[in-house]
Order: C-alpha cells, then structure tokens, then sequence
C-alpha cells in the first residue's frame, strides 16, 4: 500500500513538473509571437517541449506568420507599383500637355498665318497623343478588373491580320519596307472579338515601327486546337528587350530615347489575349524580337 501511494505520489509529482513546464512552453509561444509581431521579426516559433500537440501548434504558428509574411512583401510591392504608376503617368501626361502649351502660345504670338497652322498643327498632334494615352489607360483599367469579360465570336483572323497590315501601308513606304508574309492560302477562324483582336494587332504593329528595324516578318501557323501568329523583327544595334518584363506595364526598354509611347501598348495585348483565352509571349535571340499570339481555333460548324 505504501509503495502505490509512493508511486502514485511520483507519478502526481511528474505530471504537475511537465503541465508547468508546458504551460511556461506556451507563455514562451506568446511571448516569441509578441516580439515578432512588435518588431517585424523574419524569426520563426520554436519551443523545446518536442509534444506532438506542442509541434502542431508550432507548425500552425509558423505557418501563420509565413502567410502574413507573404501578405506583407505583396502589399510593399504593391505599393512600389503605384508609386512607379503615379511617377510614370505624370511623366507621360505632362510631356504632351507641356508641348501643347508651347505650341499654342506660338501660335497666338506668330504674325504669319503660315506659322499660325504649323504651329496649331503640332498641337492637334499633341492633342492626339494625350487622347491616344488616355484611351489606352482606360481600356488598360478596365481589363484589370476580374469581372470584365469580352464577347467571343468566330472570326477570320487573316482578315483582320490583313486589314490591320494595310492601316499601316503609309508607315510601310515612309520605312521603305514591305512585311515579309508567310500566311494560309485560306481562311483561318479564331475564337475572338473583332475590336479586341484588332487593338492587339494594331498595338503590336505600332510597337515594330516604335521600337524595330528592318522588315517585319509575319507568320500564322494553325494546329488542331491553337492558331499561332509570330511577328518578328531585328532590334536596333545595341538595344535588349527584357522579354520577362516586355508585357508588365509602363515598360520601356530605353526612356531617354524619346519615342512617344505609354509603356502600356504590350500589358493590354496580352490582357487582351488572355481575356479571350489565348496568350501573348515574347522571345529574344540573336538580335531578333518575335512576339506570338496564340489563339483558340474556333470549331468548324
């Protein structure tokens, strides 16, 4: 009898030891998770009581912070990108709108009449531009939001390819080049909307006679389910193209070279493209920059 209530007394002893020692092992998880969140601590949750139900806590915990760690570096990114926008977009809308200010008070101070429609001209065309800016940050926005669909319809996409090459005959002849085509001798239909498609190839297009040199080649290749366009075209001498960031927005390889463009014209292509379930890639090698669109072929009724 005495050796039972020793050992039961033992036994008591232990238990009251380990639930102490867990409960300091939890005030400890507390106190670790206080200077962690107090000071923004990149330190995980440990703990020596190595209890299975200590470890799942643990594991849990970890995996919070994880999270929130995560949560953290996204909104800081998220941040720099708005500043990068504000910076960006200020930049773009005060360039013009300073040009069309200058223009237009040499205007009202020229004596020729001459002068008066070169000058009123010029500021038209700046008019354009700050227009052609806004146009596309608006489109770009609402392409941002999830819930913005487009309309899909079968279409002939050499057609619009064609029509959209031709919109573009006198940037051609003041290039002195041709596009070099390699096309189907028939039809080819896409899954696709007829305005979407045709900003995509318009913005390509504007893109090459922008940023390329030489003669654009274009090639459309179909496969069972995709139809694959490539518009391809050498870079000017010493120029690189970042193809992992050429579809982000504002993107501009060189700012000091003075081409007028939003930075925006390859972000909406590819939200296009990705709105209407196909996709936009780039590539660059041996001096040539090749941009594929990729589209789903429509089913033969």
């Amino acid at each position: 009898m005495i050796i039972l209530l020793t050992v039961l007394a033992v036994l008591l002893a232990a238990q009251t030891i380990y639930l102490l020692h867990y409960k300091a092992q939890v005030r400890d998880i507390g106190n670790q998770l206080h200077f962690i969140m107090q000071n923004g601590s990149f330190k995980q949750v440990d703990a020596q009581l190595r209890s299975r139900e200590m470890m799942t806590l643990i594991r849990s915990c970890n995996r919070l912070l994880d999270q929130q760690k995560k949560a953290d570096r996204q909104y800081t990114r998220k941040n720099e990108e708005i500043n990068a926008t504000i910076v960006s977009l200020s930049h773009d809308i005060r360039t013009p709108l300073t040009a069309l200010d200058g223009y237009l008070q040499l205007a009202r101070q020229a004596e020729e009449f001459s002068d008066k429609d070169r000058y009123m001209a010029q500021a038209k065309s700046r008019i354009g531009q700050l227009s052609k800016l806004i146009d596309e940050l608006f489109l770009y926005t609402k392409l941002q939001n999830p819930e913005y669909l487009i309309e899909q319809e079968p279409l002939d996409i050499l057609a619009l390819l064609q029509h959209n090459l031709f919109a573009f005959f006198d940037d051609f002849s003041r290039q002195g080049t041709e596009p070099e085509l390699r096309l189907p001798d028939s039809s080819v239909r896409v899954n696709g909307n007829i305005h979407a498609v045709d900003r995509v190839l318009a913005n390509i297009l504007s893109n090459y006679f922008a940023h390329g040199t030489g003669s654009l080649s274009v090639v459309c290749e179909e496969e069972a389910e995709r139809v694959r366009i490539c518009f391809a075209n050498r870079l000017r001498k010493g120029e690189r193209v970042d193809t992992e960031r050429v579809f982000n927005r504002f993107y501009k390889e060189d700012a000091s070279r003075g081409v007028r463009s939003s930075g925006l014209g390859l972000s909406i292509v590819k939200s296009l493209m990705e709105n209407m379930h196909g996709q936009a890639e780039a590539d660059s090698e041996q001096g040539m920059f090749v941009i594929r669109l990729i589209f789903v072929k429509a089913r033969k009724e």
